[in-house]
């Protein structure tokens, strides 16, 4: 299975939401959704739960999450740092929430009303108001996390992050579980236990998946196909095109053809 990390450079991003990623995907921020509309599946480090409208979802750093949208969905999607919070940053960064859903009925404040002062004020750039966002923010989420069971993270947390940050910073270069070994000071052997039974997924299915996305970006424009397969850290032609066709279902040549046809286009 294909997973995407996110490494986000922004304390704190408000939007109003319109459809949730089926991608199977892991960052080290805090990603909290609430649904006015729709019904949609999501799915917590292989656990299943459902959102409805009047929930929460709520994931912690480095938890891999996906959404199987089943209708339609409305809502809110709050995604910010840890330390964007300093009095929540500790729970943040220690603990995880044993159910990621949590139900409006167990709220006492007006959330909805919340959620829009929240939306409008950090969009302001008037004076104080994303402060005033912040701290509508930060009555939620201690009201949220207030009624939430936690327990403690798994111990690996940090060396997944740290994992995962260092494979998509240096994924164009020569990869190999001794160079990453060498570099995160971490057992190759501990290393290929992460990808096998936390993130489901090879180390090199995982490496290469980031290079074929890289691949599919310039693709979309007539180029040197050679030329993609080396920059994006192929070390051959016959190994860019059978991680493609893996992942993509289709080569690299028919997907350039498809994006650049004049129906694509148009």
């Amino acid at each position: 299975m294909q997973y995407k990390f996110e490494n986000r450079k922004i304390p704190l991003s408000i939007s109003k939401m319109y459809n949730l990623s089926s991608t199977p995907h892991i960052h080290p921020h805090i990603e909290l959704i609430y649904l006015t509309k729709g019904r949609s599946v999501t799915y917590v480090d292989g656990k299943r739960f459902l959102l409805e409208p009047g929930n929460f979802f709520l994931s912690f750093p480095n938890q891999i999450h996906f959404y199987h949208v089943q209708c339609p969905v409305e809502g809110y999607l709050i995604i910010f740092a840890p330390e964007y919070f300093k009095d929540l940053k500790d729970i943040f960064r220690s603990q995880i929430p044993i159910s990621p859903i949590i139900k409006l009925d167990s709220l006492l404040s007006d959330v909805e009303k919340s959620l829009e002062t929240i939306f409008y004020k950090n969009k302001s750039d008037l004076p104080l108001h994303k402060t005033i966002a912040k701290g509508y923010l930060l009555a939620l989420l201690s009201e949220l996390l207030s009624g939430t069971t936690l327990v403690d993270a798994p111990a690996d947390s940090d060396n997944i992050k740290n994992l995962l940050i260092y494979c998509t910073e240096h994924y164009t270069e020569p990869l190999s579980l001794n160079r990453i070994s060498q570099e995160l000071h971490l057992s190759k052997y501990y290393i290929s236990h992460i990808f096998s039974d936390k993130l489901h997924v090879s180390f090199s299915d995982f490496i290469n998946s980031l290079r074929v996305e890289r691949a599919c970006a310039y693709l979309e424009k007539e180029v040197n196909i050679t030329e993609v397969a080396f920059s994006s850290g192929f070390s051959s032609i016959r190994t860019f095109n059978r991680a493609f066709i893996k992942q993509m279902n289709m080569t690299p040549r028919d997907y350039m053809k498809q994006k650049n046809s004049p129906h694509m286009l148009s």
